[in-house]
């Protein structure tokens, strides 16, 4: 049984930096498994060994997700090495740097450009019509919602299926908003209508800013609610377009410190508000609306967690677009796999499609055991993933969340990003939040970051 608390925390780490883990382990698994009487493979006699890097979300499920791979495809063999999430990137830089063997592994939008840049990781487009396969590429990159194909992509090419896909979302409390005979907000004024009115009935905060500057989910929490308005960072040539006048990030900032400062709205203590503490302060009725990854909901919906526990609630980003700041953390093949030529190549591809592939059973398991978000559209019609997204997020929920999966976005984190991100944080809109600069020279800031960034 995986209750929303359990799905809200263990879901954050395999994302968020910012989880605690006692100490990097790294685990081996090599089975051989006998195959079940009624498969009977086509395969070549001798073994193909494929070596699988992970981060160590859910290690004994991945196990199990493994064996019951070489079970169908007894040919393969698969090693397992699993990391700790927050030393997984260097953990891999180092491995590539000095070629230890890999074949498979996670990868993330974060760190993709990097790796694809370095040659360590290689376009799976390029590959997987070469080789036998249950679905053509087709039909998997039209299945992919836009924002996990974004973020798989680099360069203009797609490197990889997706493993985990996820949203940062609006939430809002259902049974206050029909108490007072209010629709969900559709923008950024009726948030703030809203807000106003929950105040005067005594609601002190109702809008939870959750604005850690260390943490990088804090600038999803902000770049998703501009996103909503049709805000862009930059456009194709990667020239900064959120400094341009009458820019929506700039409208969307200016909401907040309004909301912080004029209205008095926003909960001052935003940048104190970890994800956990928005999620238990919603569970407690302190608050009716925030942003945070969508699978915070689950948690806030936890029996016990709160007394407002089941009533929280997925909604549409506000804006004029809807649109949402989504992400996808996803299966590569390395450019050592296919150094050892065609059969680890075959291996590999067999392994991604059963791991991540939109029919596959890794996905739905992940999906309904879990609640893990994915990044195709097709599995919504799955009424087993639909009733288990229903049960953690609530009646109704399932065709909200979908909708919402196709307007979300992604836009090209280029191999500064990661720095640049750092200093946004730290350096701009913790700073705008408290009125120490305005939001114009916020962005200002921020542009003149990014193109010196740029020139390197």
């Amino acid at each position: 049984t995986v209750g929303g608390l359990v799905v809200g925390a263990a879901i954050g780490y395999l994302a968020a930096p910012g989880k605690v883990v006692e100490k990097t382990v790294e685990r081996t698994v090599t089975q051989t498994v006998t195959a079940a009487p009624t498969v009977t493979p086509t395969t070549p006699a001798k073994k193909v060994h494929l070596d699988f890097t992970v981060w160590n979300y859910d290690v004994e499920k991945i196990k199990d997700n493994v064996s019951k791979f070489m079970q169908k495809y007894p040919h393969i063999e698969v090693s397992l090495y699993d990391f700790n999430w927050p030393d997984f990137p260097t953990t891999m830089v180092k491995r590539f740097t000095v070629g230890t063997p890999t074949d498979v592994t996670y990868n993330g939008e974060d760190w993709l450009a990097q790796w694809a840049s370095a040659g360590w990781v290689v376009p799976l487009e390029d590959l997987w019509d070469q080789y036998e396969v249950e679905h053509p590429w087709s039909f998997y990159i039209n299945d992919m919602v836009p924002y996990a194909k974004m973020a798989c992509t680099f360069e203009g090419k797609v490197y990889g299926l997706p493993y985990y896909s996820d949203i940062f979302t609006f939430i809002y409390n259902e049974r206050m908003l029909k108490e007072k005979g209010f629709n969900p907000p559709k923008d950024w004024d009726e948030v703030r209508e809203q807000c106003l009115e929950f105040k005067k009935a005594g609601i002190k905060y109702p809008y939870l800013l959750s604005f850690e500057p260390k943490d990088v989910f804090a600038w999803c929490n902000v770049l998703s609610s501009a996103y909503g308005r049709g805000a862009r960072l930059f456009d194709e040539d990667l020239n900064p377009v959120f400094d341009e006048p009458d820019s929506p990030f700039v409208e969307q900032l200016q909401w907040y410190v309004d909301g912080i400062h004029v209205d008095k709205i926003v909960d001052p203590e935003w940048s104190t508000m970890h994800e956990t503490i928005a999620s238990k302060k919603m569970s407690a009725g302190e608050a009716v609306f925030c942003g945070l990854c969508k699978y915070n909901t689950a948690a806030m919906n936890t029996p016990g967690s709160g007394p407002e526990a089941g009533n929280l609630r997925v909604g549409l980003m506000p804006g004029k677009t809807h649109e949402a700041y989504g992400f996808a953390k996803m299966y590569n093949i390395t450019k050592m796999c296919v150094n050892r030529g065609r059969e680890a190549i075959q291996a590999a591809i067999t392994f991604i499609e059963y791991f991540g592939g939109s029919r596959g059973p890794v996905l739905k398991r992940w999906a309904v055991e879990n609640g893990l978000g994915f990044g195709f559209d097709s599995p919504w019609e799955d009424s087993d993933i639909r009733n288990a997204m229903e049960k953690l997020y609530g009646p109704g929920s399932a065709e909200v969340i979908r909708q919402q999966a196709k307007l979300a976005i992604c836009e090209p984190h280029p191999v500064w990003f990661g720095e640049w991100n750092d200093y946004v944080r730290k350096e701009c809109l913790a700073k705008v939040f408290t009125k120490e600069i305005t939001p114009k020279e916020c962005v200002k800031l921020m542009a003149e970051k990014w193109n010196a960034l740029r020139k390197g």
